[in-house]
Order: C-alpha cells, then structure tokens, then sequence
C-alpha cells in the first residue's frame, strides 16, 4: 500500500504555453522530494520509494487541488 500521494510536475513553471520544460519535480506534501530530467524517471522514482504516482494530463494544468488534471502512473 502506497504511503502517500507524490505529484510529477514540470519545471520552470510558466502561464506560456511555448516555453520549454528544463526538469520535472517530485512534490510529495507540497515540498520537491526529487528532481529529475525526464517525467518517466520522475514517477520511477517516486514508485520505488512507494508512492501513489500522480503525473500532469497537461503540462500547464498544476493544480493539485484539482483531481481532474491528474491521472495514475
């Protein structure tokens, strides 16, 4: 059973749709717990160490509060 719920987000975070993702961030109780370059090493990484993995369905949709815009890993 997963300890708790980590979230995989992109980084810089930006309202421009045309910028790029440099890394991506492992946020586990709002605090970055793990950063990465890719998404996938992100959520591996955040499997092994047995959380419930969370990633983005849309880069620029961040908001945790909102179920919606996340899905399983």
């Amino acid at each position: 059973m997963p300890k708790t719920h980590a979230y995989v987000e992109h980084r810089p975070k930006a309202s421009d749709k045309s910028a790029g993702t440099t890394h991506h961030v492992v946020i586990v109780n709002g605090a970055v717990e793990h950063t990465t370059n890719t998404q996938e090493e992100a959520a591996d990484w955040a499997i092994e160490q047995g959380y419930a993995v969370h990633v983005a369905r849309e880069r620029h949709l961040q908001d945790r509060d909102q179920p919606a815009h996340w899905r399983e890993y």
